[in-house]
C-alpha cells in the first residue's frame, strides 16, 4: 500500500514533469509494450555517448584511458542523439489532498511534500540550507524539532521525520512524516506538525541545536568521501545531476557557511501549503456483506 499510495502523491505533486510518473511507467502502458520496444530503448539510450565513467583508486590517467578504449571502445555511439528534453513544471497555486485506503494497511500515517529547489549549478545555497532544514526538523526522533516535541513531549507521535535530497536534475521535494500515537487522529497529528512548523519559523533554530547539526554535516561530508567508492559516488550522482566539477568541489564550504537566519528564510520561501501534496495513508474499512 505505501508504494501505491507513493505513486499516486508523486502523480499529484508533478502535473507535467515526468518526475510523476512511476520510474518503470504505468502498468497499462507497459503491458502494451514488446521485447523489441525494451531492446531499442536499451541500444539507444545505454551507449557510450548518453555515460560518465567515474574511476577513483591508484592509477593513472593513461592507464585508464586504455582500459576504457579496450572497454567501451568495441560498443558504438548512438547516431543523432540529443539532449534531454527537461519538461516544465507549471507554478503550484493550490495545495493538493489525496486520501489512499487500503485494506492491508496497518499504521496510518500523514505525509507532506513541498515543491523545493534542488542544487542548482551555481547556486546551491538554498539547496544547503534545505539540508540543515531537514536535519533541524527531522532528522533524529531524539533531538529533531518535530521528534521532541510530537514524540516525547505531547507523545501524540509513535514517528516524525523530515527529508529533502538535492542532487536532482529538476526541482525535488522537501517533506515530512508522522505517525499518530494511539488515539490521535491524522487530522490532529498534521494540525500539530503545522503547529510545530510556525513555531520554528518564529523562533529559528535553537543555536546548540543547530551547532551540532553544523558538526554532523560537516562530518557526513568527510565521510563520504573517506573511501575511493565514495568519492567516486560523489562526483558521479553530482554530475548526472547536471552539477560541475566545481560545484561538487564548492559544496563543503556552502554548507558550512548556512546560518540560521538562511534556514529560517528558506523555510518561509518552501513551506508553503500552495506548493505542497498533503496525503494520509488509512486503512480501508472492510466492506459490509448484504443479504
Amino acid at each position: 500500500p505505501a508504494a501505491l499510495f507513493t505513486e499516486q502523491r508523486r502523480a499529484a505533486q508533478w502535473m507535467n514533469h515526468r518526475y510523476g510518473v512511476p520510474i518503470i511507467g504505468w502498468r497499462h502502458e507497459m503491458e502494451t509494450l514488446s521485447r523489441q520496444d525494451a531492446l531499442d530503448w536499451y541500444h539507444t539510450y545505454y551507449a557510450p555517448n548518453n555515460a560518465l565513467l567515474i574511476v577513483a583508486g591508484d592509477v593513472t590517467p593513461d592507464q585508464v584511458k586504455a582500459l576504457a578504449e579496450k572497454t567501451y571502445g568495441p560498443l558504438l555511439p548512438t547516431k543523432g542523439l540529443t539532449d534531454r528534453v527537461r519538461p516544465e513544471e507549471p507554478p503550484q497555486l493550490a495545495e493538493r489532498r489525496i486520501v489512499f485506503a487500503d485494506p492491508r494497511v496497518a499504521q496510518p500515517y500523514v505525509i507532506r511534500t513541498y515543491m523545493a529547489p534542488e542544487r542548482d549549478p551555481g547556486a546551491q545555497e538554498k539547496a544547503a540550507a534545505l539540508t540543515f532544514l531537514a536535519e533541524l526538523l527531522g532528522g533524529n526522533s531524539a533531538t529533531s524539532v518535530l521528534g521532541k516535541q510530537l514524540q516525547f513531549d505531547s507523545k501524540q507521535a509513535i514517528y516524525t521525520s523530515a527529508f529533502y535530497s538535492g542532487t536532482s536534475f529538476d526541482d525535488t521535494n522537501f517533506g515530512f512524516a508522522a505517525v499518530p500515537a494511539d488515539g490521535v487522529s491524522l487530522q490532529q497529528i498534521e494540525d500539530a506538525v503545522d503547529g510545530v512548523l510556525a513555531q520554528f519559523i518564529k523562533d529559528g533554530p535553537d543555536p546548540a541545536q543547530f551547532a551540532r547539526i553544523k558538526t554532523q554535516i560537516k562530518a557526513e561530508v568527510i565521510y563520504a568521501r573517506d573511501d575511493v567508492q565514495g568519492l567516486a559516488r560523489t562526483y558521479g550522482e553530482g554530475l548526472t545531476s547536471g552539477l560541475t566539477i566545481q560545484d561538487i568541489e564548492d559544496w563543503p564550504a556552502i554548507l558550512a557557511a548556512v546560518t540560521p537566519e538562511a534556514v529560517v528564510a528558506v523555510a518561509k520561501e518552501v513551506l508553503d501549503r500552495r506548493h505542497a501534496v498533503t496525503g494520509w495513508l488509512v486503512q480501508e474499512e472492510p466492506k459490509e456483506k448484504t443479504e
